[in-house]
């Protein structure tokens, strides 16, 4: 319930006011009454009402002064001005000091609750455009940061027209001017020990490596006034650094870099991929500027760990090492689909070209990490239960001792033609498993017809004889018992239900002879049917 002062020098208009005027009706109650503007002013302060209905004319201080002096702490206070004189100067001194509601002595019952409900009307929208624009400023704080973040992403893969990009938006979501943007992706190689640790542990290690790259990019925006950095949360294990400055400087950006990867490195023991696209003039033209970093980031990935790769340095300039991303990214690919023919192309060329180019022991002994690297996160998506041929540990132990560039590639060899023939091996032992299970499943729908189990292999494309040993090897048992051992089960719970006889149930589970399937029941359950039913 809202409070009202009331404010007269005529002890009649006070009571009048009290005594006549619903105030209940009007969720309103009178906190207290004053005769003088000097009184009324001290009581304002001490009860602190929520409306104001004063009297123009008053000892000491008038209704007038008395307005002008509340409405430097309480600008919008609802006042009504209840006057005996019809003096438009009042009225009009009375409107420049925000009074809207100016009541003539007498006035009516009627006419002063009119004006009480308006007022109290428009004191509750007031409150409530209040109380949205309070909530509004609230949400805004709390979902500008996020939007921000949102819309940076949407620009890495959405081309904008500039005008699309107006000041007033930038602004109004924290983006500042600056003459040139870049953006630099940073992919975090999920180390080997990481690959069978549970996920909330390497979302433990992602979110550490988010908050070095958080806070070397806030001081390197502080320490250089003129520009901004955003980091935009792109994929489970690439960040993308979006630079907002007013003069880029290539070697600030590897300063900052280099920091963010040895930290990383040095506290996590995650090995960072840096690509950095190439500075644009504009905002819109931030996506070209990512794309140029991802190419470059592909460099970086399939060149080793902790590396930086700018694109129109290390990409548009001709190198004299040699480069072999894209043979392995072919690698990379015919692994992820299982073409092992090709991938054994793919290495028999590149082996070729480390042994007839001009490289270093070590520049090969990076390209063979990056060729076990696919290998064993093939092995380890497609059987993930099973121990790789080979362990990382073990790999790394053992490439450490070949000394000399032949004798690294013919291990290679060797190593990537036994890891082949596991792969096919456990491919022959899935083949062999998905036949046994076709076979068990036409058991299943069709056990109470005749079976042909050379019709079985036919269906299969494979020879009877081999699906016959296959099946017994892999079952324990040959095809005649298990088909019989299946429809002795059924025919046992055909029994057991009571709604057939031992002749229907011959003929309802496959047995076309009643006394062969008495006999093969009593084999199987080591009693006759007719005991069953019983």
């Amino acid at each position: 319930m809202k409070s009202i002062l009331l404010v007269d020098d005529d002890p009649h208009i006070i009571r009048a006011l009290r005594e006549h005027i619903d105030w209940a009706a009007l969720d309103l109650h009178v906190a207290g009454t004053a005769a003088s503007g000097t009184e009324a002013l001290e009581l304002f302060y001490h009860l602190q009402p929520d409306l104001l209905m004063t009297d123009v004319y008053l000892p000491d201080l008038n209704g007038l002064e008395l307005t002008q002096k509340l409405r430097g702490d309480y600008p919008n206070l609802p006042i009504i001005i209840l006057s005996g004189y019809d003096e438009f100067e009042n009225a009009r001194a009375a409107m420049r000091w925000g009074v809207s509601h100016f009541l003539l002595k007498p006035a009516e019952v009627d006419e002063i609750t009119n004006v009480l409900q308006e007022v109290m009307l428009e004191y509750d929208v007031r409150e409530r455009h209040e109380q949205l624009e309070l909530t509004y400023r609230q949400e805004v704080g709390r979902m500008l940061p996020y939007l921000r973040k949102q819309f940076m992403k949407e620009l890495l893969t959405t081309r904008y027209r500039p005008e699309q990009l107006s000041h007033e938006r930038m602004d109004y979501i924290g983006i500042e001017h600056r003459d040139q943007v870049r953006a630099v992706s940073l992919q975090l190689n999920r180390p080997k020990f990481v690959t069978r640790m549970k996920e909330r542990d390497w979302q433990l290690l992602r979110y550490g490596a988010a908050d070095i790259i958080r806070e070397n990019a806030a001081l390197y925006a502080q320490q250089h006034v003129h520009g901004q950095v955003e980091l935009v949360d792109y994929s489970d294990r690439v960040f993308v650094l979006v630079l907002l400055e007013q003069h880029s400087a290539l070697d600030r950006l590897y300063v900052l870099l280099e920091r963010m990867i040895e930290q990383i490195f040095t506290y996590l023991k995650i090995e960072v991929s840096a690509g950095i696209g190439m500075c644009k003039p504009h905002l819109c033209e931030l996506m070209d500027s990512y794309l140029e970093s991802c190419e470059a980031l592909e460099n970086a990935e399939f060149q080793g760990g902790s590396r930086m790769y700018c694109y129109e340095h290390d990409m548009l300039e001709q190198s004299p090492v040699p480069d072999h991303s894209a043979a392995l990214r072919q690698w990379h690919d015919a692994w992820n689909d299982m073409r092992t023919d090709a991938a054994l192309d793919i290495w028999h060329t590149l082996r070729v070209q480390l042994e007839s180019g001009n490289c270093l022991l070590q520049d090969v002994q990076v390209v063979a990490v990056s060729l076990f690297d696919t290998l064993i996160h093939s092995w380890n998506r497609r059987y993930p239960r099973l121990q790789p041929p080979l362990s990382m540990s073990e790999f790394l132990r053992d490439i450490q001792s070949k000394y000399a560039l032949t004798e690294l590639t013919n291990w290679m060899d060797e190593l990537i033609g036994h890891w082949l023939e596991h792969i096919q091996r456990e491919q022959a032992e899935k083949k062999s498993n998905r036949l046994v299970a076709q076979v068990k499943q036409y058991v299943e729908q069709h056990y109470a017809e005749e079976i042909s189990f050379e019709a079985i292999a036919r269906s299969l494309y494979v020879h009877p004889k081999y699906l016959s040993q296959l099946f017994k090897r892999m079952t324990g048992e040959n095809f005649v018992s298990y088909l019989n051992q299946y429809r002795i089960e059924q025919a046992l719970a055909l029994l057991e239900s009571g709604q057939y006889m031992v002749y229907e149930v011959s003929e309802m589970t496959g047995f076309r002879n009643a006394t062969y399937f008495s006999q093969v029941f009593k084999m199987v359950t080591g009693k006759s049917p007719s005991d069953v039913v019983r």
